[in-house]
């Protein structure tokens, strides 16, 4: 029996349309969710749902949605926020239940390689070089400015969503999302660990503790190290140098959110911590310097990605040629 032709146009017709419901960062999301479960099928992970530590979008929303009900804009609101944000909570769940993944594309890790990398680079390892320039007062101010790698882009996509620029919002999530995912499948095929986990620097070089002032290290990478689900095996990317020029990108592209009359303003403010953050994952003893060019590399490549979407992504209002 054949089909008729008119019903063979509204099955195509309704493929974009519900493309532009979903949008790119709920689609892509979906996409990503189902190959990691495909990968976890053939490699036989078994997912396990944990307490997640990693909830900051999940507790930002509900704040969103309280200021917006203290302006009178509940109802208007409170649904595109939760749908907004609803991609940035999924992800983080995800990231703190995909211990089980690891190991089982790649059951060893690359350090080894890192650190051949490191040595044929630059002739000493980078980690170990900078000891030189150890200085407890220096350590805190490093340890500092690592911790907050979240806390600066999460800072800038509230300023958007509160000043109602819904699709900025969106393009922003869409990156981190992106990036995210992008750092979980290289996690699961090219496990890495920090420095301070490899073993001829742990037991050797990096025996002796950074000096700090205030103690702002040994606590702060006493709380991630208790919170990481993937301590030894999500060096490589940086994620924290990805977020970090993530957010110098969107500072300079979005920065007018936070500061309306000097659009320029909070990009110059971010720059030296987000500067510092890159030296820090050296400093500290956290990264290889492959981890920190892919990291950048990645923040770059989805700063440019999510926009290129963005525009091309079909759209709801777009209607179909006659």
């Amino acid at each position: 029996m054949a089909i008729p032709v008119r019903s063979l146009a509204v099955a195509a017709d309704d493929e974009p349309r519900l493309f532009a419901s979903l949008g790119p960062d709920l689609t892509l999301c979906l996409a990503c969710a189902a190959a990691l479960a495909i990968v976890g099928r053939l490699f036989g992970a078994h997912y396990v749902l944990r307490l997640s530590t990693m909830l900051l979008p999940g507790l930002v929303a509900p704040g969103i949605i309280v200021i917006h009900f203290l302006r009178g804009r509940l109802r208007d609101e409170a649904l595109t926020t939760l749908r907004d944000w609803l991609p940035l909570v999924f992800v983080a769940v995800v990231f703190d239940n995909l211990e089980n993944y690891t190991g089982l594309v790649r059951a060893t890790t690359i350090d080894a390689y890192l650190y051949r990398i490191d040595v044929a680079l630059f002739g000493a390892e980078p980690t170990v070089a900078i000891r030189a320039w150890y200085a407890p007062i220096v350590t805190d101010w490093m340890a500092s400015c690592y911790a907050i790698f979240l806390v600066t882009p999460m800072f800038l996509a509230i300023a958007v969503s509160l000043r109602g620029r819904r699709d900025d919002f969106r393009e922003m999530a869409l990156a981190v999302m992106l990036q995210m995912w992008i750092a979980f499948f290289l996690f699961i095929c090219l496990p890495a660990g920090p420095p301070r986990y490899y073993a001829p620097l742990r037991d050797g070089v990096f025996h002796a503790p950074l000096p700090s002032l205030l103690g702002f290290n040994d606590a702060l990478q006493a709380r991630w190290d208790t919170y990481s689900p993937l301590l030894v095996r999500a060096s490589f990317p940086s994620l924290h140098c990805a977020y970090a020029t993530l957010t110098l990108v969107y500072a300079w592209r979005f920065g007018d959110a936070v500061f309306t009359g000097a659009r320029r303003a909070f990009f110059f403010l971010v720059v030296p911590l987000e500067l510092t953050l890159y030296v820090s994952t050296v400093y500290l003893r956290h990264h290889w310097i492959p981890d920190i060019a892919a990291g950048i590399a990645l923040g770059l490549f989805v700063s440019f990605a999510a926009p290129w979407l963005r525009a091309h992504w079909p759209q709801r209002n777009r209607r179909p040629a006659a």
